[in-house]
């Protein structure tokens, strides 16, 4: 056996070593001991839920689905009312209540898709979880449905769809992890 110490290259096992070196050593023949003899014990204190972390008092909360949209059409005096319908349109299909709901949509937007300037969307939704292909497939209908009298066709409309870890969404001065 071999390794590697900040004061020399590979050493034998055998060579002399220095206390420090010694005890990350012993403590990992213990820690491998503690392993072969019982491996779930030792999984589960040496889990993260072992540490204690301080929670935000909203990260039990289901999260905050946002749906980002822009589009190269006009949505004038009823792009508010278009905003209210996607936002409805989000709880629904993702099961989270409106309240929770985030939407922007951004009109008039300079895009081109295959080439042409033709009426088209794009879109990314965000939701802590219930990102699954009948939700995503009730979304993209309504959207398809909300855009139609814009003239926006239903083979213009991209939307990306992601599930995000509760860690990488904040919200009151914290994450949804805690």
């Amino acid at each position: 056996f071999f390794f590697r110490s900040s004061k020399s290259k590979s050493l034998p096992l055998s060579t002399s070593i220095d206390l420090n070196m010694t005890s990350k050593l012993l403590l990992l023949f213990q820690l491998l001991l503690a392993l072969l003899s019982s491996p779930l014990s030792f999984v589960s204190a040496f889990t993260m839920s072992s540490i204690p972390t301080a929670r935000h008092p909203h990260c039990d909360l289901p999260g905050d689905p946002s749906l980002i949209l822009q589009t190269n059409v006009d949505l004038g005096d009823k792009k508010s009312d278009v905003m209210k319908e996607l936002s409805a349109l989000v709880a629904k299909s993702l099961g989270k209540p409106e309240s929770y709901v985030a939407i922007s949509i951004t009109d008039n937007v300079s895009m081109l898709f295959g080439g042409s300037d033709a009426p088209l969307a794009l879109g990314c939704l965000y939701s802590l979880g219930s990102i699954n292909m009948e939700n995503n497939g009730k979304v993209q209908a309504g959207v398809t449905d909300a855009l139609e009298a814009f003239g926006v066709a239903e083979n213009r409309i991209y939307i990306n769809f992601f599930d995000v870890p509760r860690a990488n969404v904040g919200w009151n001065r914290a994450t949804f992890a805690g």
